[in-house]
């Protein structure tokens, strides 16, 4: 396998210099070659067995320059993302901010509210040191704040953790099981923390044979960690790997670490999100002494008419919310803002309603029920399905959107930075392309706008699934496909 794959690298590279040799160049104008080129570049015995879909549009002159297999359905994976964030942009507004809010049961007295705290969350998924200089409790002391503002320094009474404002499905349709431990598949949660996972910083013990030094950020005891790994003499290879027991906080560490490496970073995701949550907060409140008598609780609907609302705490704007779903392409970010969608719209936080929402506003826009197919925010699911034609036309309704600037500056830049950085760095392409990457295992995905050197913007959306030949072979095709619109003139 190794072998087939450097033989495949090898030859990308030797394809990469060879002189182009048309095929399908039969048209006359300028825009036919244009599209004979796209389809010679993807007829490669490398890639026949692919599932290859391509839509192409030029958004200047409202034509579209190539569909190919561009009604068929493919797996999108994070192609998704530009579904969810569109429609929540154009729904829910740029100016949108998740909302936290606080009630209490009780009366102030003597700076004392004799009564429970009672903290109802909204979907905010920025409670981590993303937003606040990394500091990852900073939100939290920032409501001990708020709560003196209303003359409460102590609590006699419990802290009461609500997280209603969805349903207690924590994972999406159609994920992987073997995903679950790792970053990309954080469980979902009207009230959550740090992402709802625990950071691992792995480094190697001080001689061989020692035991790998393994640093938890936030320190806590809601995880348990089974230390399995070993320290190795210096410059010999290295390999640490991680897993998470299911329905359980009992994380393992595996692998072996030189003496002389490097730190291993791997953020691993918790179960029960509202529990993980009150934990921190218990945890960041106690070491300001700022303790309730009554402990710290998740309760369900705990929020009723009898209760009475102190303030509530908001997020950033929806817009900057956005670009870390479309430039990072965060999984996580995604799914709480498609629930979020759902709770405001339906007053229902599940994925089935949001699902119904996104749907029923593609609808409005011309895109077909059956060339859209899908039930979660991210595309991590691999039951979603998606038409390039779909993408397309998506691309071509934000492209006329109020909000446009805010949704094309939240797509990944051509060799400049997300998940595009590393790609597109040495051509015409690079600062002017912008698209939003996808994948999972033997699915790559890539859509986007770019434009020409007559100053033509075009939407394209390159969907490819089941290919055999290793994924940075893919990248480079489709790569080579959006070079070849960028340079292109008439």
């Amino acid at each position: 396998m190794k072998t087939r794959m450097l033989v495949m690298v090898m030859s990308l590279g030797f394809m990469s210099c060879m002189p182009h040799m048309p095929v399908h160049e039969t048209g006359h104008t300028p825009v036919e070659k244009l599209a004979a080129r796209l389809l010679d570049l993807i007829d490669d015995p490398y890639i026949a067995q692919a599932h290859i879909g391509i839509a192409v549009k030029d958004l200047t002159n409202d034509h579209f320059i190539l569909k190919h297999n561009a009604g068929k359905l493919y797996t999108p994976a994070s192609n998704q993302k530009l579904y969810t964030t569109s429609a929540a942009l154009t729904l829910l507004g740029a100016d949108y901010r998740c909302q936290t809010r606080f009630y209490t049961t009780g009366e102030v007295r003597d700076s004392v509210l004799h009564g429970n705290l009672i903290i109802y969350g909204g979907g905010d998924p920025t409670f981590s040191g993303r937003f606040y200089n990394d500091n990852v409790d900073a939100v939290f002391f920032q409501w001990i704040d708020s709560l003196k503002k209303y003359g409460i320094r102590s609590i006699n009474g419990t802290v009461i953790g609500d997280d209603s404002f969805f349903d207690d499905r924590r994972l999406g349709e159609g994920w992987n099981w073997d995903d679950e431990p790792f970053y990309y598949s954080a469980q979902i949660g009207a009230l959550s923390y740090n992402d709802n996972c625990v950071d691992l910083i792995v480094t190697p013990g001080t001689n061989p044979g020692d035991a790998l030094h393994i640093e938890a950020r936030p320190q806590t005891n809601y995880v348990e960690i089974v230390n399995n790994g070993i320290t190795r003499e210096a410059d010999s290879l290295g390999d640490v790997s991680f897993n998470r027991q299911r329905a359980g906080n009992k994380i393992y560490v595996n692998g072996v670490l030189p003496v002389n490496a490097g730190p291993v970073r791997e953020s691993i995701t918790v179960e029960d999100p509202a529990k993980w949550f009150l934990i921190n907060l218990k945890r960041a409140w106690n070491s300001v002494r700022f303790s309730p008598s009554g402990g710290f609780t998740a309760k369900r609907r705990a929020v009723d008419t009898q209760k009475k609302q102190l303030f509530t705490f908001y997020s950033p704007p929806l817009s900057a919310l956005i670009r870390e779903i479309n430039k990072k392409s965060d999984n996580f970010y995604a799914e709480q803002i498609f629930k979020i969608l759902a709770a405001e719209k339906n007053k229902k936080g599940t994925a089935g309603q949001a699902t119904a929402i996104v749907r029923d506003w593609l609808t409005a826009q011309g895109i077909a029920l059956d060339a859209a197919i899908f039930v979660d925010g991210s595309g991590l699911s691999r039951m979603d399905q998606i038409a390039p034609i779909a993408t397309v036309t998506l691309l071509e309704t934000m492209y006329h959107h109020p909000d446009f600037n805010i949704f094309y500056e939240s797509l990944p830049i051509a060799g400049v930075d997300g998940t595009l950085k590393n790609r597109m760095k040495n051509g015409l392409a690079k600062g002017v392309a912008r698209a939003k990457t996808g994948f999972v295992r033997y699915t790559r995905t890539l859509s986007g706008y770019t434009t020409d050197q007559d100053g033509h913007d075009y939407a394209f959306s390159l969907m490819m699934n089941h290919y055999a030949v290793p994924t940075a072979y893919i990248n480079h095709l489709q790569d080579r496909l959006v070079e070849t619109l960028t340079r292109f003139k008439r």
